[in-house]
């Protein structure tokens, strides 16, 4: 994972306009990788002249591995004609590759990953790519984890009702996405956030249970999806409420025996229960106690979802507004949680 460690002695940058000349500062400096900022890097090049060998390049160079799935990988890679760069998505399974392809044509949201085309590479189905925007800002799993600032309510409040949209078309056109994780929400820009549902491969139709999910995530687990089995669209409400305790840095802690991981969905339905005992009165707890609602039926469709997070930032005070603001959500929060510690690394 590209990162840049802090200068020695320097204090944390504080305002927003600290912040924006510490990113202008480190992305100048010699060692700074911009792998998830959307340029092609001499590790690009290098990798792309690697791939010559063994695959002509034709209509696209392949880069450096910028993301992997159970089933997939997704390459940087830049297209001859014009330079411009995309992600990727190449596989073992072909058919797979066939299915988020068929989809993603026929989708047309602002707030999900913009599918560009299915490359066949000559006659070998290994090689063909889903061709897909590059959201160049990496993920929010790399904003909640690696950035040493902590996100704010502006923030938090936008994404989720990008997200939340995302979903009102989604579930309109009879599907839900089954994996809504932080890791599969990436960031085109910040200051204002611009953020993106990828990853849609394993989309489902409404009302047509088709198993768990193979692998495990700290957002979605087989576990969770055998909790919620058969409630479909709820199953993203579900995972949009856990996205969103991880945002405001109020993820429960998680036991990773297999008891513990049977009883995390209970326990993040405590948590925000809890959280709202705490914190009455509050908007953005209201919406996440809401969304983690243990009783399927009685979750907010996507639809009161957007409505409720539209009212929030409605409801934002000037401060809370202001781009790149971090002031804390002002939380009290249960079981004496706090908050893990981000390591001395930056994303941007």
């Amino acid at each position: 994972m590209p990162s840049r460690k802090a200068p020695p002695h320097s204090s944390a940058p504080m305002s927003p306009s600290e912040l924006s000349q510490a990113r202008d500062s480190w992305s100048r400096s010699p060692d700074w990788d911009p792998r998830d900022c959307g340029y092609w890097n001499r590790e690009d090049e290098s990798t792309s002249m690697e791939n010559v060998l063994e695959v002509i390049p034709g209509k696209y160079l392949r880069g450096t591995v910028i993301g992997q799935g159970g089933w997939s990988t997704v390459i940087k890679v830049k297209r001859v004609a014009d330079g411009k760069l995309f992600a990727g998505k190449k596989s073992q399974t072909p058919e797979q590759l066939y299915k988020e392809s068929k989809r993603l044509r026929k989708w047309d949201h602002p707030n999900i990953v913009k599918f560009v085309e299915l490359y066949k590479q000559d006659s070998d189905e290994e090689n063909n790519l889903v061709i897909m925007e590059l959201c160049g800002r990496g993920t929010l799993q790399m904003r909640i984890e690696w950035y040493f600032e902590p996100m704010g309510m502006l923030d938090i409040v936008s994404t989720i009702i990008q997200i939340a949209d995302a979903l009102v078309y989604m579930h309109g056109k009879g599907f839900f996405h089954a994996d809504i994780k932080p890791r599969n929400i990436f960031i085109r820009r910040f200051n204002p956030i611009n953020v993106a549902l990828g990853d849609c491969s394993d989309c489902k139709v409404h009302g047509k249970y088709e198993g768990p999910r193979t692998g495990t995530s700290d957002f979605w687990s087989p576990d969770m999806v055998a909790y919620n089995r058969h409630s479909g669209k709820s199953d993203d409400i579900w995972a949009l409420g856990v996205t969103l305790l991880a945002m405001m840095r109020q993820k429960p802690q998680k036991d990773k025996t297999d008891a513990g991981k049977f009883q995390y969905p209970s326990r993040c339905a405590n948590y925000a229960q809890e959280l709202m005992r705490l914190n009455p009165g509050n908007a953005l707890v209201d919406l996440v106690s809401k969304m983690l609602v243990k009783r399927t039926r009685e979750r907010p469709t996507a639809e009161k979802c957007l409505e409720m997070a539209t009212k929030i930032m409605q409801g934002l005070s000037d401060d809370e507004k202001l781009v790149g603001s971090t002031a804390g959500l002002g939380l009290t929060s249960p079981e004496k949680y706090r908050p893990v510690e981000a390591p001395p690394v930056y994303h941007w």
